[in-house]
């Protein structure tokens, strides 16, 4: 049995949750967010196309780098996509808050979830996001034995949310598989 780093902050796991990922889907942009509906664009793309994952290679560990260094790393994950005949399309993770740049990201279709949780660890990344038909976006912490569901969110105003008053700082990383929240 492998065994599994422990969770990021629970300031991190909430600034995941809270960034907006932005993707082009059949001539529309959606946009979604962590365990809420899915926009019927993109899920009546999965529906039709099976499940997808949308990952970064920006700010491995969750730790900002120099934009020509990170440009560097998302060409590094095109790369190895195209290499293994993946396909995906461009997207970013934003802050709705405006406090962490937007960061470039991509949905990645037919992908495994093994397979994703592999080029997410290879890439650096701690979490990346899991979308099947008629489920909401989920995410997942990377791991040595497969990764794992990210725990459940506590909700607003609990304890560890980056909810000011709520006994955390405000969430000061980027978005999983975008923003800097990898």
């Amino acid at each position: 049995m492998g065994t599994e780093t422990p969770p990021p902050d629970p300031a991190l796991l909430a600034a995941y949750r809270a960034a907006e990922y932005v993707t082009p889907v059949g001539g529309r942009v959606c946009r979604f967010q962590v365990d809420r509906p899915t926009p019927a664009p993109l899920g009546a793309w999965l529906d039709a196309e099976g499940p997808a994952g949308w990952l970064s290679a920006f700010n491995p560990g969750s730790r900002p780098l120099p934009i020509l260094e990170n440009l560097e790393r998302h060409q590094a994950l095109w790369d190895r996509l195209q290499d293994e005949g993946l396909t995906a399309s461009a997207g970013y993770a934003a802050d709705p808050a405006g406090v962490w740049p937007d960061e470039t990201s991509l949905l990645v279709f037919a992908i495994g979830l093994a397979r994703l949780n592999r080029l997410a660890l290879e890439f650096g990344q701690l979490a990346f996001l899991w979308l099947e038909p008629g489920e909401p976006a989920r995410l997942w912490l990377t791991g040595p034995s497969g990764g794992r569901p990210a725990p459940a969110d506590p909700g607003p105003g609990g304890p560890g949310t980056g909810v000011p008053g709520a006994g955390a700082p405000a969430p000061r990383a980027p978005a999983a598989g975008g923003s800097g929240r990898s």
